[in-house]
């Protein structure tokens, strides 16, 4: 979670990005999967970015979830 002022200055993808990689090159080939509300969008966005693609969407805790999935590449070097 970021705080209101952080937000759109591209830390969640940077921070994000950095913890993918680590886990890439530690867990060769595992997939990763997250969720988080439809309505935010902003995280919907960060997911797509990191090239997460959506599986389902279901209701839970009164709203509507994206629940993606995405294999991690190692970065090389």
């Amino acid at each position: 979670m970021l705080l209101p002022e952080a937000w759109g200055r591209g830390y969640a993808h940077e921070a994000c990005a950095a913890a993918l990689g680590w886990f890439a090159a530690a867990f060769l080939g595992e997939p990763v999967v997250l969720c988080t509300q439809v309505a935010n969008d902003r995280s919907v966005r960060v997911a797509e970015k990191l090239g997460f693609t959506e599986i389902e969407r279901f209701e839970e805790f009164g709203a509507q979830q994206w629940f993606g999935a995405c294999s991690p590449v190692p970065r090389s070097g």
